[in-house]
């Protein structure tokens, strides 16, 4: 998954990933199909978006989520240090943090602000997260 930045900051995602760096817009698809409601729950959390060179999404990470999402991820639940090269989506319970590995590459940028995210599900599994990053404040 990434994305290809178009220059007139035009969302264009390859795959199934998309970050807006003008408006600090993120949307991942983890599953093919998104459910027709497609926001099935909504949280305040710390979001870190790790880029390349290139604004591709390498990484993102969901911290501090709400005890009440907890459940419907559990089943990425992994120790506490997860190895690399397993499922691309971990989750460590005891710190509420949500972490999925988008694609390898050399981190460049780390965008990392309190955001609103909105989780969308098929199913059991996560099929999809939108965020976006506030204005920074000058």
């Amino acid at each position: 998954m990434m994305l290809i930045r178009s220059g007139d900051d035009r969302l264009v995602p390859a795959r199934e990933a998309g970050w807006r760096a003008s408006s600090g817009a993120l949307e991942l698809r983890l599953a093919g199909q998104v459910p027709g409601d497609p926001v099935q729950a909504v949280a305040r959390a710390l979001l870190a978006v790790d880029l390349d060179d290139h604004s591709r999404v390498l990484d993102v990470d969901v911290i501090g989520l709400p005890a009440e999402l907890l459940t419907p991820l559990s089943r990425y639940a992994v120790p506490p240090h997860p190895s690399y090269g397993r499922d691309p989506v971990a989750l460590d319970l005891d710190a509420a943090w949500l972490w999925i590995h988008v694609q390898d590459g050399r981190r460049a940028h780390r965008h990392r602000q309190p955001a609103i995210v909105r989780f969308s599900f098929a199913g059991e599994r996560l099929a999809a997260i939108r965020a976006r990053l506030p204005e920074s404040e000058s």
